[in-house]
């Protein structure tokens, strides 16, 4: 006969049962953990930003809303980063800016004065302005400029 713990169940049945979860949980974790080797994964640095320039009460910013996030998805896996500055408020604005200063464009944000409704297509090496995108360009019309540039 086995020993008995104070609510009756053997000590052998609860090693059991913990070392199976145990098991379990070593051989989850083997499973899903990724691959790091040199092969496998690859950093690389955009070619390209593309800069919406928002503020929530632009009207013309609203209607580029769908087609900037409908040309983020035909653009996915490219070497482009896509990013939104937010003009709406003194929080936002503040973040904008840290984040053009962070991404070394903080000129083009002086040159564009804090103006909204378009989006500007960025050399990220050079951080000049390639090409501006407007309301007046439909998705493909973007998508085109975008992958000419590439």
């Amino acid at each position: 006969m086995g020993s008995f713990d104070y609510d009756g169940k053997s000590l052998n049945y609860r090693i059991m049962k913990t070392l199976k979860l145990v098991a379990f949980m070593v051989f989850s974790l083997v499973l899903v953990q990724p691959s790091f080797s040199q092969n496998s994964t690859k950093t690389t640095s955009p070619k390209l930003i593309v800069v919406k320039f928002h503020a929530d009460w632009c009207k013309t910013c609203r209607a580029m809303g769908p087609v900037f996030e409908d040309l983020q998805n035909k653009i996915d896996g490219d070497e482009v980063l896509f990013i939104k500055l937010d003009f709406t408020n003194n929080k936002t604005k503040n973040q904008s800016t840290l984040l053009g200063s962070a991404l070394g464009i903080s000129d083009i944000l002086k040159q564009n004065d804090r103006r909204t409704g378009f989006v500007l297509i960025i050399d990220a090496k050079t951080k000049k302005t390639l090409q501006k995108l407007t309301v007046d360009d439909d998705v493909e019309a973007m998508e085109t400029k975008i992958r000419t540039l590439l």
